[in-house]
């Protein structure tokens, strides 16, 4: 029997209203995690504890740590099925959950994510950030989602031991699970209804601290990134000067080369202790990392004499071209081979 998993925080009758719609269905095992409400919220849950599994936080520990409380919880019982994720704030309606649940049965590898129209009278908060945001992500995975905020989501419990293994404990946990999917397993979006009760009153998102959290990722790479290029540039520069007396080919391809074996070495330490976190050995990663290097090193010298041939003369913007030909090669490869998790079947 397919899941469907509602993380809430001092939620009010929408919830209630909610479960009640969805017994029509007499589909879901429904699993409510209390993340930490007040106690004056206890007779919601109680009322909600007739309809569905609830699960109680002592504290609030944010969205991403009740889904993950809940994703554990199903990971017990064991079995292969569905889980749809909802919000408790009445801005998922039964139809569409129903809607995500069947095209989880046609999608079995995929992710199902509900999308949102942000016409007609959206709260400018959500316009914005999910404008900001979906252009941010597609920058970052090269995968193009009209909605990435969505929390009516659907899956296959094959996909929980990834989902339990994926950092974040607040709204920045859906978002890095787009970020980290994106290359492994098919997403897909199906059309929703918006809806926005009293101007979206009732979200408990912070725009300035939760957004913070959500880019947090992908500006650790791009920080990263620039920090490295920094470092390349420069070296380039001075071994230019130092090797001022050979031929400009020559001098170009000992600087760029030099330049480029120091802020790699850089580079890979802050991507695997600072960016992606990673934890294996460096035996696992380093090996993957030098055959990048290499073939991005390759590249980076064959497109600095290509650009020169062509006329390009400023061996200074030949290397700032370059650079920026190259940057979007290096994320998706690191991000996507190197140090992406790969699913496990258990």
């Amino acid at each position: 029997m397919p899941y469907l998993v509602i993380p809430a925080y001092e939620p009010d009758a929408k919830l209630l209203k909610l479960l009640l719609e969805l017994q029509n269905y007499h589909l879901f095992q429904i699993i409510v995690v209390n993340d930490g409400s007040a106690p004056q919220y206890n007779t919601i849950f109680q009322e909600a504890s007739k309809y569905s599994t609830v699960l109680t936080h002592s504290q609030n520990r944010g969205k991403g740590r009740a889904l993950k409380t809940a994703f554990f919880h199903i990971r017990k019982k064991g079995g292969l099925d569905i889980i749809i994720t909802a919000d408790a704030d009445g801005q998922h309606t039964p139809e569409d959950i129903f809607r995500i649940y069947n095209d989880c049965q046609k999608y079995t590898s995929a992710l199902i994510i509900g999308t949102r129209h942000f016409l007609g009278s959206v709260p400018l908060r959500s316009r914005f950030g999910n404008t900001i945001t979906k252009y941010v992500f597609y920058f970052a995975t090269g995968c193009f989602l009209a909605d990435t905020q969505c929390g009516l989501r659907g899956f296959s419990s094959s996909l929980l031991p990834f989902l339990c293994d994926i950092k974040g404990e607040h709204y920045e946990y859906e978002m890095n699970v787009l970020l980290q999917g994106a290359k492994q397993f098919p997403i897909k979006y199906i059309p929703i209804e918006t809806v926005y009760i009293n101007d979206n009153a009732s979200s408990h998102f912070h725009p300035v601290k939760d957004a913070f959290r959500i880019y947090k990722e992908i500006f650790k790479f791009a920080g990263s990134s620039l920090l490295c290029f920094f470092v390349d540039y420069i070296g380039y520069l001075l071994l230019l000067l130092i090797f001022s007396g050979i031929s400009v080919n020559t001098r170009l391809i000992l600087a760029n080369i030099i330049a480029r074996l120091g802020s790699g070495t850089l580079n890979y330490l802050l991507n695997r202790h600072y960016v992606f976190q990673d934890t294996r050995r460096i035996t696992k990663t380093g090996g993957a990392y030098c055959l990048l290097a290499f073939g991005i090193l390759t590249l980076n010298t064959s497109i600095l004499l290509l650009l020169r041939q062509g006329g390009l003369e400023n061996v200074y913007i030949l290397k700032l071209l370059t650079e920026l030909i190259l940057f979007t090669l290096s994320w998706t490869v690191q991000k996507h081979f190197i140090f992406h998790k790969h699913i496990s079947s258990s």
